[in-house]
């Protein structure tokens, strides 16, 4: 089976009288298999937002080659934005209406029975919440509506920017669960672009991670993990000052091995094995208080991968900008079933 979707080679570049050209996407390739939850990753500014917007036909790409379905995009985008559900950052609504109303009036006008809004709102988990008006939900609430929005035509595939901003954990897990019951048993396509690497590590099948505007990386979630494992060693001293010497001695010991400075702990990389930090150590006459063998997981992996990872004891948190220019034209946008004239600004809050 064909992939669902296709990008090859993608560019994009934003010019502004006043600002230097920002490469938004530099050659970015990426590849989504059918029936699968795909997680599309990487720092803020890495191009994510910018490749979506380019595959539904929201901004024009500079160059590559880009298909849905196997249809051209946008040239043939017409052809299968029936089959698309979309929701790519704030979701928008008339902040008056409830969200029952919005929903039936949206099936309404894509000629889709009333009824389509209650089941939606069944699956998002909005049933008891469907009469109040828009104004007074919460930003994870609008977050729901949003994905039920984007449900509402039954899509083959269903693309989602942050789709867990302002649950809570109950609200996340009943979306992960949504999620995966429409990919493994509807057979719904579902990409994902997240920064909650835990989540994406319990919710997909496969990924690519970004960077920079170019992949960097992509198969499934637990070949990436494993691929790039190997243990590391958290060390920890009953006096943090010896924080700097023992880096010092662990690092000039072997070549092959990797020393982080954290607040109150060293991590250690390509060790030969556990023995031989305490050895090294206490041959300099350092002694440790706790030595912690972890597993990395997939956010410490997206931190290798990125280039984000903490060094010289500065902690860089996930979703922090590898790059200090991001799209300028970036805003709240959906790709709706039938969009509302003169709509209310959205309550939406910032991501």
């Amino acid at each position: 089976m064909p992939p669902v979707i296709e990008i090859s080679g993608l560019r994009k570049t934003y010019r502004k009288r006043s600002r230097k050209p920002h490469q938004a996407l530099d050659g970015l390739d990426l590849e989504v298999a059918a029936g699968q939850v795909h997680g599309f990753l990487g720092p803020n500014g890495s191009g994510k937002t910018t490749t979506l917007r380019a595959l539904l036909g929201l901004i024009s790409a500079d160059g590559g080659s880009m298909k849905i379905f196997g249809e051209e995009a946008p040239a043939r985008l017409p052809h299968v934005i029936s089959r698309v559900g979309a929701v790519v950052e704030s979701p928008q609504f008339f902040k008056h209406f409830s969200g029952r109303l919005t929903l039936q009036l949206l099936a309404e006008s894509a000629g889709l029975a009333k009824t389509r809004a209650d089941e939606v709102l069944e699956q998002v988990g909005l049933r008891d919440q469907a009469n109040r008006k828009i104004k007074g939900y919460s930003l994870g609430m609008r977050q729901r509506l949003a994905v039920a929005q984007a449900l509402l035509k039954q899509p083959e595939l269903l693309i989602l920017d942050e789709p867990a901003n302002g649950l809570d954990p109950a609200g996340i897990h009943h979306m992960r669960a949504l999620l995966q019951w429409l990919a493994h048993e509807q057979g719904v396509t579902v990409v994902v672009s997240s920064h909650l690497l835990s989540e994406v590590q319990q919710l997909c099948d496969s990924m690519t991670i970004v960077s920079n505007g170019r992949r960097i990386v992509d198969g499934a979630v637990d070949d990436i993990i494993a691929g790039h494992s190997g243990s590391l060693l958290s060390v920890k001293f009953a006096d943090p000052a010896q924080l700097t010497e023992a880096k010092d001695v662990l690092t000039k010991a072997e070549e092959q091995v990797s020393v982080t400075a954290e607040p109150n702990r060293l991590v250690v990389t390509g060790a030969p094995e556990a023995a031989w930090i305490t050895k090294t150590l206490a041959d300099s006459g350092i002694y440790l208080s706790e030595l912690i063998t972890e597993t990395k997981n997939l956010e410490s992996v997206f931190l290798e991968l990125t280039g984000t990872a903490p060094q010289n004891g500065q902690a860089v948190q996930v979703g922090q900008p590898i790059q200090t220019a991001t799209d300028p034209d970036a805003a709240g946008i959906q790709i709706p079933v039938a969009a509302p004239v003169g709509a209310d600004s959205a309550e939406g809050g910032q991501q």
